[in-house]
């Protein structure tokens, strides 16, 4: 019977927490779990990525950056996660290099996949994540004071710019909708 893992992923730097708990599938890349994080934050993807573990770490070699890290270096897209999926295990997602995104991930549960269940399957969160480039954690505080203020100088354009990450929509730091984040996840291929 497969397996699957249920993860907690969580920005780490902000409060009150940004968080997601997801149920992914055995035997995926790296790579993919890269695209499934990205799916259950909503992030936009264009950005680099790494996956930090005290002894190695995965992302899409650059040539143009070698030797970027003290431990080893290896292809995101062409590592399994299985090996590095231990029950109580943490490690660090690493999203947008200049805003500094770092999620803390923890391997809450190995369990067997329910037949007929479609994985990956976000389970629970609470919040909206900070729009792109907004300036890492203190970036997102400065952003959530001008928003939070109508007299603010800079209500009306953080607001306006910050739709790009909404589909349009006023930006709620409180959003978080679990049907939308699965239509999401459901769309992720290989």
């Amino acid at each position: 019977m497969p397996i699957v893992y249920q993860l907690k992923i969580t920005i780490m730097d902000i409060e009150p927490p940004i968080w997601r708990r997801i149920m992914i599938p055995s035997n995926i890349t790296f790579f993919k779990l890269h695209k499934i994080i990205q799916a259950a934050f909503g992030w936009q993807n264009y950005h680099l990525f790494a996956f930090e573990f005290d002894d190695c770490v995965f992302d899409i070699p650059d040539p143009e950056f070698p030797d970027m890290y003290d431990v080893p270096e290896k292809n995101a897209k062409r590592v399994k996660i299985d090996e590095y999926m231990i029950m109580g295990m943490s490690f660090i997602y690493q999203y947008d290099f200049g805003d500094n995104w770092e999620h803390e991930v923890i391997i809450e549960e190995i369990i067997e996949a329910e037949e007929g269940e479609h994985y990956p399957v976000c389970v629970d969160g609470e919040r909206h994540r900070p729009p792109e480039d907004v300036g890492g954690a203190g970036g997102y505080e400065l952003f959530l004071e001008a928003i939070s203020d109508k007299n603010h100088e800079e209500y009306n354009d953080m607001l306006v710019w910050a739709e790009k990450d909404t589909g349009g929509r006023k930006f709620d730091p409180e959003y978080f909708y679990l049907n939308e984040v699965n239509r999401a996840l459901k769309k992720i291929k290989g």
